[in-house]
């Protein structure tokens, strides 16, 4: 009795060092500035291999700093649609109501994978009405992703509402989605990391998404993801200040976080 209660204590007293060793650092990476001052823009940029204790960051005030997630929410919408049954499928149609709308490539009858590439804001709002503000905000605790405030509108809370995520908060979240951590089912996790694919090589796979606010000043661009090589992971996650909806902010998201991979040798 007295040797259990003796080693509850010890490991009482040691839960804080432990959970502090467990915490990851930052190592601040200068040379990721010239990238973003080329594009004239100011933001950040984390980086974590899996299993590493260390962070690599660009800007460690901006990384820890919250925002709306826009269209990076796209990928715990999907996650909860195909879970709830909310979308039977990534192939389950979404009809085309005719009605023009801000792209294109929106104009058409969208399955779920490719409203998801094309990034269709009103396919993803009907989700998030399908899904409905009990289910919606029961998954976001469950995923501890950013605040889980759903406040502003279910079908807008992540775009103009009270929704907010850091970079490094997403990173935490893609690390646990790759894990198949999170309180899904395993399909569920599989099928939506199959939809973020975007890009391959000989050597590697890109999973990412997209996001760029539209609704609030600063605007907000992200590019958030992970780079597969061979039994490797690195997650990522670049957030950048896109004033008075700097056209340049556009394809500089993408751009940015590519030429850090590369320069950390991770993308051709």
């Amino acid at each position: 009795m007295r040797r259990s209660l003796l080693l509850a204590v010890l490991l009482l007293l040691a839960a804080p060092a432990l959970a502090r060793a467990a915490e990851p650092s930052l190592i601040e990476r200068p040379q990721w500035q010239k990238p973003f001052a080329d594009a004239g823009l100011t933001g950040t940029m984390v980086l974590r291999q899996e299993g590493s204790p260390e962070i690599l960051v660009h800007n460690p005030a901006r990384a820890a700093t919250a925002f709306l997630p826009a269209s990076t929410f796209k990928i715990p919408n999907s996650l909860i649609a195909l879970e709830t049954g909310a979308v039977s499928n990534p192939s389950e149609v979404f009809p085309y109501d005719g009605k023009p709308r801000y792209l294109p490539e929106w104009n058409a009858n969208l399955t779920l994978a490719q409203a998801f590439a094309v990034s269709c804001v009103p396919v993803y709002q009907e989700i998030a009405r399908r899904i409905g503000p009990e289910r919606m905000a029961k998954y976001l605790a469950d995923f501890h992703y950013g605040n889980a405030d759903i406040g502003g509108g279910i079908d807008r809370f992540w775009l103009d509402g009270a929704l907010r995520i850091s970079a490094l908060e997403q990173l935490d979240f893609l690390g646990r989605l790759h894990r198949r951590e999170l309180p899904l089912r395993r399909q569920v996790m599989d099928d939506v990391l199959t939809m973020m694919i975007t890009d391959k090589t000989p050597t590697a796979v890109l999973r990412a998404k997209t996001g760029l606010t539209a609704r609030v000043s600063p605007n907000v661009g992200w590019y958030v993801g992970s780079v597969t090589r061979g039994p490797d992971v690195w997650y990522f996650a670049l957030n950048l200040e896109a004033p008075d909806n700097n056209p340049a902010a556009v394809p500089a998201r993408k751009k940015i976080a590519l030429d850090i991979l590369k320069m950390e040798g991770l993308w051709e």
